[in-house]
């Protein structure tokens, strides 16, 4: 986290590495600082880590943060009971959100269940 940090003066507040990819969390409000001017951060850091890297900017409303996953995905509506997030996803926007083997749809369950320790699941 101290690389990222150094590399693009945002702030991360968590971070995820998985085998293909590496996912940062940043402080709300510091998402267009973590990817820098034409994605420029992101590039840089895509060559230090030889993985693909990803910025979810955080928030302290479980909806919104929801949101910042899926992004650009439209969630249609998001439902929060005894500790499970259901969220239905425009049709249109139901393969962007799952993502190739369901990599961004297990990023956000894995996400949530680390800072909200909240279930997901999509309709």
């Amino acid at each position: 986290m101290n690389m990222f940090e150094q590399n693009t003066g945002a702030r991360a507040e968590d971070v995820v590495i998985a085998t293909d990819s590496v996912v940062f969390v940043v402080q709300k409000g510091d998402l267009g600082r973590a990817i820098g001017k034409h994605g420029a951060n992101i590039e840089r850091l895509h060559r230090v880590f030889g993985r693909e890297v990803e910025v979810v900017e955080n928030s302290d409303e479980i909806g919104e943060f929801v949101g910042n996953l899926f992004r650009p995905a439209t969630i249609e509506r998001l439902d929060n009971a005894n500790g499970t997030v259901t969220i239905k996803v425009a049709d249109k926007d139901k393969g962007l959100a799952i993502g190739r083997g369901g990599k961004r749809v297990n990023r956000a369950r894995m996400l949530l269940k680390r800072l909200f320790d909240s279930e997901l699941r999509v309709v």
